[in-house]
Order: structure tokens, then C-alpha cells, then sequence
């Protein structure tokens, strides 16, 4: 078997040792669509979420998509918060643009706010598209082009506003 053939979310590769999901002769399917089995672990080619084994075990194993989806959550939160308090601070009577003036702030927030929706929403974008090739529609649709159109037309008001 091939050392390094498990595929965890965004593209990245997992190495069979560190991924104790990728079980030989293990069969794998999609919670939301059972009928979809597979021998290797993956994205259900329906609805783009992660295929769980079909075997029931009393340990679990590392789930490499979650790890991933922590780290993503993490360094959003990190980069995400200062963006909210920046925007949100003035609403509520601090005077934050006395501080900082009221473009300087968007120029920040934009910085910030970039990463976090295309980076930390990476694999939402990747399966958002993956469900427009296919013309299998579902959520991971709609958050790719709600997310994209408002990152889009933030984008545009801030470099032309």
C-alpha cells in the first residue's frame, strides 16, 4: 500500500502512518448518502463530506479532517476577532476611529479578513466548485457563493469605494 495515498481535506496529503482512518481492506462511506462505498477514504462525490469508515470501533482514530478543520477554525478566530472588534466597537459607543481612522481600519480589516475566507475557506470553496462541476447542488454550494459574492464585493468597495 502506498505510504502516502490518504487524502485529507484541502488537498492535502496524509500520510498512511499519521492516519489510522485509512484501515487496509477498510470500506468507507458517505453519512449522508450510504450508498456511496469506497475503499479508500475521500469525499463522497454527491455532497463533497468526508467519507467515515464503515466499521464500528470502540478507540477512535485521528481523524485528519478534523485536525484540519481545528487549525483552520484557530488561526480564523485569531485573524477574525480583530476584525470584528474593529468594525463592531464604534456601533457600541467606543471611540475606536479616533484611534484609528476610519479607512486605515478598513485597509486592516481587509488584510485580516482575507486569509480567513480564502484560506480557512479553502475546503468549502473546493467543494463548493466540486458541486457546480457535477451539478450536484447542496451547502457546500451556497457557502461558496454567499462567502465568495460578499468577499468579492468587499474586495471592490474597498478598492473602490
Amino acid at each position: 500500500m502506498n505510504d502516502v495515498h490518504a487524502h485529507g481535506c484541502g488537498g492535502h496529503t496524509v500520510s498512511s502512518a499519521a492516519s489510522a482512518r485509512d484501515v487496509p481492506g477498510a470500506t468507507y462511506t458517505c453519512p449522508m448518502h450510504p450508498e456511496i462505498i469506497r475503499d479508500e477514504p475521500g469525499d463522497c462525490p454527491i455532497c463533497g463530506m468526508a467519507l467515515e469508515p464503515m466499521a464500528v470501533t470502540a478507540e477512535q482514530p485521528p481523524n485528519p479532517e478534523l485536525i484540519d478543520f481545528t487549525r483552520r477554525f484557530w488561526i480564523g478566530l485569531v485573524l477574525g476577532l480583530p476584525v470584528f472588534l474593529l468594525e463592531m466597537t464604534a456601533h457600541v459607543g467606543i471611540p475606536v476611529h479616533d484611534v484609528i481612522d476610519a479607512q486605515t481600519s478598513q485597509w486592516i480589516q481587509g488584510a485580516l479578513a482575507t486569509p480567513v475566507v480564502l484560506w480557512c475557506g479553502l475546503p468549502f470553496f473546493q467543494r463548493g466548485w466540486r458541486s457546480i462541476v457535477t451539478w450536484r447542488l447542496n451547502m457546500f454550494t451556497l457557502i461558496a457563493i454567499g462567502t465568495g459574492a460578499a468577499y468579492v464585493y468587499s474586495v471592490f468597495a474597498l478598492f473602490f469605494p
